[in-house]
């Protein structure tokens, strides 16, 4: 897995990144490595192409980052996942379930992250960009977010 000193690393840089307070290594979520059928069980059990392109999820009961078992947790793009998570972790720890109470804010903190990710890896000297489609995309007027199903659609459906 991640060692003690990659994770404080990450947790600096996301804290720094992202400019939420930081928390000591020990009030951070634990990681856990799963496969694709976890993930899919875990977050998508009704509709499994959802996350098809899923690299990592935090679970905010389990206080557990969810990371995809073929991720190589010595590659900087690879980690990055992991640090996108650690900035919903801060996220929570700052502001509690607001964070992804509902699609507007689900969106508002994806996109915080992916921000945050992104500028990690430009960091790093890498090219690769995620979450970039979020920038077309629109809260679906039809939610369900007591089940925690946010969903959002390309801006030209409404």
């Amino acid at each position: 897995m991640v060692s003690e000193s990659v994770m404080v690393s990450l947790l600096i840089a996301a804290s720094r990144l992202s400019g939420l307070p930081a928390v000591s290594i020990d009030q951070m979520a634990a990681v856990k490595s799963i496969s694709q059928e976890e993930i899919v069980a875990l977050q998508c059990p009704e509709s499994p192409k959802d996350c098809d392109g899923m690299m990592a999820f935090y679970d905010i009961p389990k206080n557990t980052i969810f990371l995809k078992n073929t991720l190589d947790l010595d590659s900087t793009r690879d980690l990055s996942f992991l640090l996108h998570e650690m900035v919903h972790v801060l996220q929570h720890r700052s502001l509690g379930d607001v964070i992804f109470s509902d699609c507007e804010n689900t969106v508002r903190s994806e996109r915080a992250a992916y921000a945050v990710q992104n500028r990690f890896l430009i960091n790093n000297g890498l090219f690769d960009r995620f979450g970039d489609s979020l920038a077309y995309m629109t809260c679906s007027n039809t939610q369900d977010a007591k089940e925690g199903n946010i969903k959002i659609e390309p801006i030209l459906v409404k």
